[in-house]
């Protein structure tokens, strides 16, 4: 939805960043065949980190099978479809639909209102499969947008929407009680917006929208300078945030993709805030 919450590439070893392509690849995949091609293009990496956690977490059987695609013939692994991946490709078109409605409510142009119309009917199959994942994500989407109504001050508050999103979706998906794997997910939430915020700094500044960071810390003249001004503060609130997230993985024994989320909990969630804190403008989708 986003693509903050990614593997450093350079430090996977062959067989891990197999296991990632070949899970992107079936989320992408299954999303042709559960949804058509067009909602293939929602695919993104924060998805596939939760489709790997949960099948690890849960122990999902995982099979495998070479083909290729539309996009690129060539032939490649991928995970084949099961009811816990089905059920992840479902939430992450109800997730996207969702992100282009607040998109089109925050002041989207054109592209952002037809994204949100060829998402609409998709969106109705995946919210009639998963009544209560649609329910989770519309109500904490309606409580963001109401504390963004109201210029909220405290970016924990407001960044809480989305943890609890993250946390609540975990618990529909696998009907854990496990404090620890829900805390993870919390936690994971709430930096992918309050990276997103930090991300959209400049944007968020030219359109005259709501933005946490912004309410928070005020006198925005550049990302740059904005930056430099409350970096301390925005380092605490990125770190602290990514340390607990790595205290409650630390607590779950992982087995098979062990080593993958590692990367990605431990290294990737960190090289992420210093990509955001070091970068001058909005960061380019990233690429694996």
């Amino acid at each position: 939805m986003y693509g903050y919450v990614v593997p450093i590439k350079a430090e996977l070893n062959q067989a891990d960043f197999c296991l990632y392509r070949a899970f992107y690849c079936g989320i992408c995949m299954s999303t042709s065949k559960m949804f058509g091609q067009w909602p293939r293009f929602t695919t993104n990496y924060d998805m596939v980190f939760l489709s790997v956690l949960l099948h690890d977490y849960e122990q999902t059987q995982v099979t495998f099978r070479n083909c290729g695609c539309i996009c690129n013939p060539k032939k490649k692994t991928v995970v084949c479809r099961n009811e816990l991946f089905d059920k992840i490709v479902a939430v992450n078109i109800l997730l996207s639909y969702c992100k282009a409605n607040d998109d089109v409510l925050d002041g989207g142009g054109a592209k952002k209102r037809m994204a949100r119309r060829m998402l609409k009917k998709h969106y109705e199959k995946a919210a009639a499969m998963l009544p209560e994942a649609d329910e989770i994500i519309r109500s904490e989407y309606e409580r963001l947008r109401a504390l963004e109504a109201a210029n909220t001050v405290g970016v924990d508050r407001v960044a809480d929407c989305f943890g609890a999103m993250m946390e609540r979706l975990g618990v529909c998906l696998t009907n854990t009680t496990d404090e620890k794997l829900k805390k993870l997910l919390y936690n994971v939430g709430k930096f992918v917006y309050i990276a997103d915020a930090l991300d959209d700094l400049g944007e968020d500044d030219k359109h005259k929208r709501y933005n946490p960071l912004l309410a928070a810390f005020g006198g925005f003249k550049s990302r740059k300078q904005f930056i430099e001004d409350n970096r301390a503060a925005l380092t605490f609130l990125l770190a602290s945030t990514v340390n607990r997230a790595i205290e409650c993985f630390n607590g779950i024994t992982f087995t098979g993709a062990s080593d993958l989320l590692k990367n990605i909990v431990h290294k990737g969630l960190r090289a992420k805030c210093e990509e955001l804190l070091g970068s001058q403008k909005k960061l380019p989708p990233p690429k694996l």
